[in-house]
């Protein structure tokens, strides 16, 4: 492991990743402390640092359309990087996630935690970590997430917004994620159960009896 990173030359996408999770990294250092800070005394919910940390978390997020063409034209797309790409996109998520708590609910952490969840279950069933087909469902519903937690932590700084207004864009786009993890999950399990079944070794049948008429 530190032969690798110390091995590792990031190409010209991974520098934008790079700049990605640091800019999500930010944006955590911003999003955390609330959670833990009682209400401050003629002090609008969401001013100061909510405008900061909207502009780095949609920064991060049109970078995320940058890193992946960047890639291909380069002609350094790989499978490390796809995967650097994917664990700094739920980062991400999972950072606005926990920013949203103080607008609209614990209720957001589901949208942040999913991906993390689904990654510990892959450590029990290894086959949930296996490769997926490319789904433009798939990759339209993990567009939406970080979208509609942007767009809650947006319409919280406007004044006069009701909480429950702010929750509309989370609220629709939890369940869209819910069922992407769950078809795919599906589709891993019936996969794993069929090779399972497929590699099995065939009951031999039972010859006739001696003596047995013909």
């Amino acid at each position: 492991m530190v032969e690798t990173i110390a091995t590792w030359r990031p190409t010209p996408a991974d520098r934008i990743t790079l700049v990605r999770a640091a800019l999500a990294a930010a944006c955590a250092v911003l999003a955390v402390p609330p959670l833990f800070a009682g209400p401050v005394p003629g002090q609008v919910p969401g001013e100061g640092t909510g405008l900061l940390l909207v502009i780095l978390g949609s920064t991060a997020l049109l970078l995320d359309a940058v890193d992946g063409p960047v890639a291909r034209r380069t002609g350094t797309a790989s499978e490390a990087g796809a995967r650097f790409d994917s664990a700094t996109d739920a980062f991400l998520v999972l950072v606005l996630s926990v920013a949203t708590v103080t607008v609209v609910g614990l209720w957001t952490l589901a949208i942040g935690a999913m991906y993390y969840v689904v990654a510990a279950a892959g450590l029990v069933r290894p086959h949930l970590r296996e490769p997926l087909p490319r789904s433009m469902a798939r990759k339209v519903i993990g567009a939406v997430q970080p979208l509609a937690l942007l767009l809650a932590l947006v319409m919280a700084l406007v004044p006069g917004i009701p909480s429950a207004l702010a929750a509309a864009a989370p609220a629709v786009a939890l369940p869209l994620l819910l069922f992407s993890f769950g078809r795919d999950v599906v589709a891993l399990e019936r996969r794993h159960h069929a090779s399972a079944a497929s590699s099995r070794p065939a009951t031999p049948q039972a010859a006739p009896a001696r003596g047995a008429a013909t």
